[in-house]
């Protein structure tokens, strides 16, 4: 069959193994696992991305040792013998649907990720993260054979359960990193020191792996090309590291960029960082090579591998959003992609496992009704065109139901158009512009402009057989205690709304939130000249945003010379003439601000019509219950659309 990406969807081999096509699935843990062994769920997710067309898995970080579990074992442990079936059971599911399974095992070292553990981090060197509270113990030279040993176990378990590879995470700052960098390796016996030295651990973990590697087993090694911190590797020594492996049995490199807390890049990254670091290291050693990172469309990743630039290209966050992706790409339908929007909003929190912002099956299960025709099909009318009501359109049209749609706007997508406006963050409108595509190719009767009144919802309700109200939410009003002064809600500064003549100076104040609205209005008052104090009552700047895109958010305020006060709270005198002030919240003296114009961040308001009762045939979903994140709207109009 042709298709549009001919470079993508052609078969490859891999040292013994050959491939389908050059798709990956990059290792992304779903945190589904008891006792550190991976759950149905977990098997499910694998399986749901095996079937979406990808040519090889590779599985989520799987650790080796005792020495780098979580308190809460959601990380899967590869050295218990209860892992093997487990992980039997996930290659079977891969290999049911065409695609090669890779186990990636890691040794995180000094860091932690996703909670406490009851073992101490170690490291090469006593050296502390700037991420962690504890510096780690240094490991002795015994204590470093133990560890290398349990490479050697979880070698051993995923050739038993049935796995075609095995990858070495050595990239993102973890131990074998730890180990290769002079930034944190300070050793000064036989692991440290000379490049030699500092190779050894990762040398000795390779012969321990291939003393269990039978033939036709493939060994990966994971790579990152540039660290991305002062004094960190870059791509010099990464492509120093790969041609010492490369004959070393090494079958293939994984290049990326960064260390913990960089490398997930969201959408304040470009496309493909990685990719010039991949055509490096495969220029150098003549190894297949297999790039990732914030590569979301079979577009990009054709031309990568038709320049020749990378042999295989990964995805994780993409294929979150929608497995289906290689399939839907290869049959020549792109525009029924569900694009990820690179906000590590969900898939990022692991709360308490891994869920998605657009695709609400991920870390819930496929609903039985979605997808299956509906035994009579219904009159829907569906009062709203932001993404809860979207999603339910599109979920009820796709079950046979007739669906008409009403937005009282020109343009479709609610509150997250505001969002979109906001600096860096374009991207939340491609889920919009997704729905939006399949409501006409699903034939569902949308209506612009078209605002609902409370007597026209009464013809409605008898008219159809279940009304879906999503009527989203607007600004709060502002404080009384502001008025007389000069105001703006976050949503005038984003989509340029806002009119005022005076000194540009303006207070941002999150009253609460701690999410990106009031830091979104920041940055776009500073990026328009302005001057900005933005000040919360929380103890902690970007409390709930994403932790990949805190520091860099905070980065450009901080840059921009936004002046960042936390744990302080706006006194407003009754004198409109007299100035505002920050005081401290826990105690101390209020400091009085210039006249400035107050940007003040409360939470939404739902808007609901009068009169509307949820009841038999009545829904109402997403903001206007109350408002919250755009993953609520999508799961509530997934949910609703599958069970009409």
């Amino acid at each position: 069959m042709g298709t549009e990406f001919p470079h993508l969807f052609s078969p490859f081999t891999i040292g013994p193994m050959s491939v389908k096509n050059r798709l990956v699935a990059l290792p992304a843990g779903t945190s589904m696992a008891e006792g550190g062994v991976p759950t149905h769920g977990d098997t499910e997710h694998f399986e749901r991305l095996a079937a979406g067309g990808v040519g090889m898995i590779i599985g989520g970080a799987t650790v080796v040792h005792p020495t780098t579990t979580l308190r809460s074992r959601k990380l899967v442990e590869a050295y218990l013998d209860e892992f093997v079936p487990a992980a039997a059971a996930k290659a079977d599911v891969i290999h049911r649907h065409g695609a090669r399974f890779i186990g990636q095992l890691c040794h995180l070292g000094r860091e932690f990720i996703g909670g406490e553990s009851d073992s101490p981090p170690v490291a090469p060197s006593p050296i502390k993260t700037g991420r962690d509270a504890y510096p780690p113990h240094e490991l002795t030279v015994a204590e470093i054979h133990d560890i290398v040993d349990g490479w050697r176990v979880s070698t051993r378990n995923l050739v038993e359960a049935g796995a075609d590879g095995v990858e070495i995470h050595a990239a993102h700052g973890y131990l074998p990193a730890q180990f290769m960098s002079p930034l944190t390796n300070r050793r000064e016996d036989a692991f440290g020191g000379s490049f030699e030295n500092r190779m050894r651990f990762l040398h000795l973990v390779i012969e321990a792996m291939e003393s269990v590697i039978p033939e036709g087993f493939v060994l990966g090694v994971r790579l990152s090309g540039e660290e991305e911190i002062p004094g960190g590797m870059d791509i010099e020594d990464c492509v120093r590291i790969a041609e010492d492996l490369a004959g070393r049995g090494v079958d293939y490199f994984s290049i990326t960029h960064g260390t913990r807390g960089k490398y997930v890049k969201d959408s304040t990254n470009p496309d493909a960082v990685a990719v010039p670091s991949a055509a490096r290291v495969k220029a150098a050693t003549g190894l297949p090579t297999l790039v990732g990172q914030r590569i979301r469309d079979a577009a990009t990743a054709d031309h990568i591998v038709k320049t020749g630039r990378a042999d295989l290209v990964g995805m994780a966050r993409a294929l979150i959003a929608d497995p289906d992706l290689p399939a839907k790409s290869e049959s020549g339908r792109v525009s029924e992609v569900r694009g990820c929007l690179g906000i590590n909003q969900d898939c990022r929190a692991f709360d308490p496992h891994l869920h998605c912002a657009v695709n609400a099956e991920v870390g819930r299960g496929r609903h039985p009704g979605v997808g299956v025709r509906a035994d009579r099909p219904k009159e829907i009318y569906v009062v709203g065109g932001g993404p809860a009501g979207l999603e339910a359109a599109r979920i009820a049209a796709g079950r046979g139901h007739r669906v008409t749609l009403f937005e009282q706007s020109p343009h479709l997508g609610g509150t997250l158009r505001v969002a979109a406006a906001s600096p860096h963050r374009a991207t939340l409108i491609d889920v919009v512009d997704y729905q939006e595509r399949e409501l006409k190719r699903l034939g569902v009767d949308v209506n612009l402009a078209a605002g609902i009144e409370a007597d026209d919802l009464q013809e409605i309700v008898k008219m159809a057989d279940h009304v879906v109200i999503a009527t989203g939410s607007r600004p709060a009003d502002p404080p009384e205690v502001l008025a007389g002064r000069p105001f703006a809600t976050v949503d005038d500064v984003i989509t340029g709304e806002l009119e005022y003549v005076g000194e540009r100076r303006a207070l941002v104040y999150d009253e609460g939130d701690g999410f990106w609205p009031a830091y979104s209005a920041a940055e776009a008052l500073v990026r328009a000249g302005w001057q900005v104090i933005f000040a919360t009552p929380l103890a902690a700047l970007a409390s709930r945003v994403p932790a990949e895109s805190a520091g860099p958010l905070l980065t450009r305020l901080g840059a921009a010379g936004v002046d960042l006060r936390v744990a302080s709270t706006v006194v407003v005198p009754q004198d409109p003439a007299a100035p505002l002030r920050l005081a401290p919240v826990f105690g101390g003296d209020p400091v009085d601000l210039a006249p400035v114009l107050t940007v003040w961040h409360r939470p939404r308001v739902p808007v609901l019509l009068p009169g509307v009762v949820a009841g038999e045939n009545v829904s109402v979903i997403g903001d206007c219950l109350t408002p919250r994140r755009v993953t609520h709207a999508i799961a509530e109009g997934y949910r609703l659309g599958a069970e009409l």
